[in-house]
């Protein structure tokens, strides 16, 4: 009987902090056959310091390769993945990335690499009314699509937005779902650690505090929540160029005493547990992870409509417009859940199946 050869996957990843892609591809690597599969992945310098799973992705049999940000330095990008790509024996490559994923399946295709995948994780990638960048960007879809073998999205929306007419696999982001069912005793003693009540309505939101996640408008939504229920807290999760921006804008409202700003967090699930309502108004989406997350916390979900419907699993989900009015985001977020319970659909994206599929999309020969 022939012995499998282990195969080494080069993720270009870009960062690997507390993201949805990268909780996605961690959840992933900690449940794969590492006998047959092993994760490497490549960042840029400007995020080398970010490093949430960098211990962990050692301690897995991970590497991680650091270069230059392409946006930056594209020359200097191209010379180094190059080299990389020569010099080490990668039987896949997984393009997680948009700015560059042409580029980096062209590099791999030209140094023999086999198996080049393209995985869309948003809707759009945020669009320039900058006309050479709207050409750059065409140029560069063109290239992903040219030097891809296996095209892969979070959604349907998400693959049609990358992938145009090109025929793509659905992948959904799995969790593991065991890590967010409802714990009294987490809600209590993380409530307890936030100062925050028992009895005190949570409104929660987890994302990079960035134009795209549009926390901005959400501080404007959770003043109307608060002239409905002054026994309100916002609690806002993750990091980004925005924060001071945010903060300024919580005391210019004369709502930060209400308004938690808590970083980057490890500690997703019990957040969760905490939260009465999590609220998504983000330009943007594909898939978000943290809205399955936040489902199978049995929370319910505010989201914009801007969001791919396939996020919503269960009963507990409303879409709301970004044209409407504070106002009537708030009357959303207050009104009464219905009855939750863990569908057979969000079972479907427990991470045992998504390694499942990840796996056979692994073992093809191209």
């Amino acid at each position: 009987m022939e012995e499998n050869i282990m195969k080494r996957i080069l993720h270009f990843q870009g960062r690997m902090g507390l993201g949805g892609a990268e909780s996605f591809m961690m959840n992933l690597y900690r449940k794969i056959d590492r006998t047959n599969y092993q994760f490497d992945f490549l960042i840029y310098e400007d995020y080398a310091d970010v490093q949430d799973y960098h211990s962990e992705i050692e301690r897995l049999g991970g590497r991680i390769f650091v270069v230059p940000n392409p946006k930056k330095n594209i020359f200097k990008y191209l010379i180094e993945v190059n080299k990389l790509l020569k010099k080490e024996s990668f039987s896949i490559v997984h393009n997680q990335v948009y700015f560059g994923g042409g580029i980096n399946l062209w590099l791999a295709k030209k140094n023999g690499i086999r198996q080049r995948i393209a995985h869309s994780h948003a809707t759009e990638d945020g669009k320039s009314q900058n006309i050479v960048m709207n050409v750059l960007r065409k140029f560069l879809t063109k290239l992903l699509l040219q030097n891809a073998t296996d095209y892969l999205a979070v959604s349907q929306e998400a693959g049609e937005s990358l992938f145009q007419n090109h025929p793509f696999e659905i992948v959904h982001n799995g969790i593991d779902l065991e890590l967010y069912s409802k714990n009294s005793e987490a809600k209590v003693n993380k409530r307890k650690e936030l100062d925050i009540s028992m009895s005190t309505f949570v409104v929660g939101n987890i994302g990079r505090l960035e134009k795209q996640k549009n926390q901005s408008y959400l501080l404007e939504i959770f003043l109307e929540i608060l002239k409905m229920n002054s026994d309100s807290y916002l609690i806002l999760v993750g990091e980004g160029s925005l924060r001071n921006k945010l903060k300024a804008k919580a005391v210019e409202l004369d709502i930060e005493k209400r308004v938690k700003f808590l970083g980057e967090r490890n500690d997703i699930p019990e957040l969760l547990s905490v939260m009465d309502v999590f609220v998504m108004p983000s330009l943007y989406e594909g898939l978000p992870m943290v809205g399955l997350e936040a489902q199978a916390a049995k929370l319910k979900l505010v989201l914009a409509d801007t969001i791919s419907k396939d996020t919503k699993l269960t009963n507990n989900v409303d879409f709301v417009s970004l044209d409407e009015t504070p106002q009537e985001w708030a009357k959303k977020v207050i009104k009464e859940p219905y009855a939750n319970k863990i569908t057979q659909e969000l079972k479907s994206y427990d991470v045992s199946y998504t390694t499942e599929q990840m796996e056979s999309i692994y073992s093809r020969d191209h």
